[in-house]
């Protein structure tokens, strides 16, 4: 087992006798045509990618591997230096400012670096992240498509940094600070302690952008809090998808989503199933935060449903939502639907009637 810091990570029925009656036999068959097309997470032609006019826009994002600063701290004294060239990053992803004095945090962190493990979490991690190239042309190719249609936007300055799965991420408008040791998932030879398995294993670096771009929609996503129901959430959480969907428009839905490709497919195969279960059991307009996270909250599977039924499928059900409420609406622009409150209006007005679709 790893030593670590030792805090935490910031990363995210009605009764069970009426839920099981309608529990359905999950279908599971994937054909590999399919999983063929479900892993391509870019595509070589133009079927995806931006159009010109984000392309044209400059976005040139900053770039500080403070990971390779801290394999050279030699003492306390050098640790609180670090801290004082790197304060937002200290205050806000190591929570230093909950401290009485930094030197306490400087202690821990330094006794911290000694360890034989946090050695080889290290080298795992950076030889991981060795070429970093790739996530930042997608978050550059982001910023574009989020300038372009927010001009006011800021352009963050990204740090990457190593501190034994203290934190996985912090964000604001100026800084992104990224634990490169989280994103390394099963890529590793140590995982955290308090994630399960199966968040860890969809924690890696072609996931690193759409995780980072799902918190950064908060700022443009307008969330419906008026009535707290599960469509409302649901509807939400599609929109920050669809965010990220159109700011990647050559990731894949499995890696934006953090489903498995066999989970996306199963979902998809049985969307008319799932959809039946939450209107049959009057799930839609639950206000219940305890029975509205069975559908949405992070769970290895829904058994409500069907044990092959991966968790959050609530949140995969109102991407459906938004994007067919897009196709159905034309008029409405990308800053039409995030500035959007009333998800019972995009429920309505997609007309959304899922149909399983076969493999």
């Amino acid at each position: 087992m790893i030593p670590q810091l030792g805090f935490k990570s910031n990363t995210n029925l009605k009764s069970i006798d009426l839920m099981q009656r309608t529990i359905y036999q999950f279908i599971l068959i994937i054909s590999v045509s399919a999983l063929g097309i479900l892993t391509l997470a870019s595509c070589e032609s133009d079927t995806c990618g931006h159009v010109e006019q984000y392309k044209g826009i400059t976005v040139n994002i900053e770039v500080e591997r403070l990971e390779d600063k801290l394999v050279s701290l030699k003492d306390v004294d050098q640790v609180l230096l670090f801290f004082r060239e790197n304060r937002v990053m200290a205050d806000f992803f190591l929570d230093a400012s909950q401290y009485p004095n930094d030197t306490i945090l400087a202690r821990r962190l330094f006794k911290l670096l000694r360890q034989p493990s946090i050695d080889t979490l290290i080298t795992d991690s950076k030889s991981y992240f060795s070429d970093f190239s790739k996530n930042i042309d997608e978050l550059t190719s982001a910023y574009q498509f989020i300038k372009y249609h927010y001009p006011e936007a800021r352009i963050p300055k990204i740090q990457t940094i190593i501190t034994g799965f203290y934190n996985d991420m912090y964000i604001s408008d100026s800084l992104i600070v990224l634990g490169l040791d989280y994103f390394a998932g099963e890529n590793g030879r140590y995982f955290p302690n308090d994630i399960p398995r199966y968040i860890v294993k969809r924690y890696m670096k072609e996931s690193l952008s759409p995780i980072l771009l799902s918190f950064v929609s908060n700022e443009f996503n307008l969330a419906d809090q008026s009535h707290g129901t599960l469509l409302a959430d649901m509807v939400n959480l599609g929109k920050s998808y669809y965010f990220v969907e159109q700011a990647l428009p050559c990731k894949a839905d499995s890696l934006i989503i953090g489903y498995s490709t066999e989970e996306l497919q199963a979902v998809i195969s049985n969307q008319e199933i799932i959809w039946a279960n939450i209107i049959e059991n009057e799930m839609l307009y639950e206000t219940s935060h305890f029975l509205k996270n069975k559908f949405i909250g992070e769970r290895p599977n829904i058994a409500e449903i069907s044990e092959n039924c991966p968790g959050r499928v609530g949140a995969w059900i109102g991407w459906q939502i938004v994007r067919k409420y897009m196709e159905e609406n034309p008029e409405v622009s990308f800053t039409d639907l995030m500035a959007e409150r009333n998800a019972h209006k995009i429920f309505q007005q997609s007309n959304y009637k899922p149909k399983n679709e076969a493999n």
